[in-house]
């Protein structure tokens, strides 16, 4: 391989990394409107990249392939910049959203540096994984197997499971305790005095008075409360009661609840994607993407508002150990495929699904940290294995790589398709920007959280919620304050109903399947 070459991609990787890393850290500022911007300079930037080439001992013609190289780099370096605004900021994106809780959690809990490292872990692990994979997933997707077409059918199916995994998730708190009676006899005046504790399946012996309810149903009366028996029949009067405890967790509220908050956002959601807002006509800011004032309403004020009783941001503690955590890493970059590869399959839906592959071990502190490692491995995994989509079916499942796509023109599937030369060096481009992604992530996030701790959060806070507020109305107007005060007070309720925030989801996952099914013109009428 030619050595000039290969520092030219060298280069663009940098480069890539540091224009990822600006729109990472600027709140409200995605890689997708990077790579707009970058093809719509192409008249300019594309002679600039090939003289810069030829002055390193590359080809020309390799400009629109520089490009690229900048494009997936800058979008593998946003994916693990970016959990620091929504972290320090509360300023979340698509593809931090589900990242932002726990986050948020451990800042308070003076584990921040701990979550950064975890997060920027996770989208080193991620990046590298897929790299990994791509050689496998070429012969699978392509040839001689070209099982990429069957694709598309599955997309619907997918994004349905997601949903049905996120109701799934809520385990519901309302706990209802049975005795399965073996044996029931009559007993002296003898009540037991000391609660019991049921677990499900141990055995239980009561004693106390047996009492009927209006369905004729048996229960019985301690000196501490009162049980409900099933199976044999009980004498009445003062008995002891012989059998097994039937401990059942009841989630129908919950649940409930959350098909209607997914409703609810997911209506919510097709109105902000479709265009279909109030005051449209008015005052727009700068044509920003109305997913700003969206997500940082669900998800980023109502964290800030809450946060507003807190005196101060507790010392952060330095982190040594917890951040490799490979399996959730893994996890992450399984989900990742499915939001390269599936149209309509976002980053929120594929931390769904990964969430479902199964629960980290260990208490709260663990399932945290894994949490985090594989929402960031999802994130860059996607980009790796999105640029395999382009490369096998020239077909763009994100911003960027449609991006990149339109770079490279009518024949560039065939120029970075496997077995070209140019693909190896792709990839080894996103992993030199994921590699110093990395290490910036890691530098910022200790730099910030020494600087946060001991900071009056309350003023803080409310720093960060005017600036939010104003940069909502920069970028969308008078549609975009209105979108934030909706979706603020509809982000405050899930806690208060006591059901997780992440059913607001339904935002992003509901158009993404009503408009894969067709179905969203209908609802649109509705609306």
């Amino acid at each position: 391989m030619d050595l000039s070459l290969l520092l030219v991609v060298l280069y663009m990787a940098l480069l890539g990394a540091g224009l990822g890393t600006l729109t990472g850290l600027a709140p409200g500022l995605h890689v997708n409107t990077l790579a707009l911007v970058l093809v719509a300079s192409g008249p300019v930037l594309l002679p600039a990249l090939g003289d810069a080439a030829v002055l390193l001992g590359a080809e020309r013609e390799a400009a629109p392939l520089f490009m690229v190289a900048i494009i997936a780099s800058a979008a593998v370096a946003h994916s693990i910049l970016d959990f620091l605004p929504s972290l320090f900021l509360g300023a979340p994106e698509e593809d931090t959203v589900m990242s932002i809780l726990p986050g948020h959690r451990m800042l308070l809990e003076g584990r921040g540096l701990e979550a950064v490292r975890c997060s920027a872990y996770g989208g080193l692990v991620g990046a590298a994984l897929a790299v990994v994979m791509c050689l496998p997933l070429s012969l699978v997707l392509g040839p001689p197997l070209n099982l990429f077409p069957l694709l598309d059918l599955a997309t619907p199916f997918l994004i349905a499971a997601a949903l049905v995994a996120l109701i799934l998730s809520e385990r519901g708190r309302e706990v209802t305790a049975k005795v399965v009676v073996r044996r029931a006899v009559r007993t002296a005046e003898v009540i037991s005095l000391s609660r019991p504790v049921p677990v499900d399946g141990q055995d239980a012996v009561l004693s106390g008075t047996v009492e009927r309810g209006p369905a004729g149903e048996a229960w019985l009366r301690t000196g501490t409360g009162r049980w409900r028996l099933v199976g044999a029949r009980v004498p009445r009067g003062t008995v002891r009661v012989e059998g097994r405890w039937r401990v059942r967790r009841s989630a129908r509220r919950e649940r409930g609840l959350a098909i209607l908050f997914l409703l609810l956002s997911g209506a919510l959601g097709l109105t902000c994607t479709e265009a279909r807002l109030p005051l449209s006509g008015a005052f727009e800011g700068l044509g920003h993407s109305i997913m700003f004032p969206l997500l940082t309403g669900l998800f980023g004020l109502p964290s800030l508002i809450s946060s507003l009783g807190r005196a101060s941001i507790p010392p952060q503690e330095v982190a040594a150990e917890g951040a490799d955590d490979l399996r959730s890493g893994l996890r992450g970059t399984l989900s990742g495929a499915l939001v390269g590869w599936f149209p309509g399959i976002s980053s929120t839906t594929g931390v769904i699904l990964a969430s479902s592959l199964g629960r980290g071990k260990g208490g709260l502190e663990d399932a945290g940290r894994s949490y985090l490692t594989m929402v960031s491995a999802v994130g860059t995994s996607s980009t790796v294995l999105g640029l395999l989509a382009l490369a096998l079916a020239f077909k763009g499942r994100s911003g960027a790589m449609l991006a990149a796509k339109e770079v490279l023109g009518a024949d560039g599937a065939a120029a970075i398709c496997p077995p070209s030369p140019w693909f190896p060096l792709l990839l080894l481009a996103v992993l030199v920007s994921a590699a110093v992604s990395y290490r910036t992530a890691v530098v910022l996030g200790a730099r910030l959280a020494r600087s946060a701790a001991g900071t009056d959060l309350r003023t803080l806070n409310r720093a960060i919620i005017v600036l939010l507020v104003a940069l909502a109305a920069v970028f969308c107007g008078l549609p975009g304050l209105i979108v934030l005060a909706v979706s603020t007070l509809m982000g405050t309720l899930p806690p208060r109903l006591a059901i997780g925030r992440v059913h607001l989801t339904g935002c992003l996952i509901l158009p993404s399947l009503l408009n894969f099914t067709g179905l969203d013109v209908s609802l649109l009428s509705v609306l």
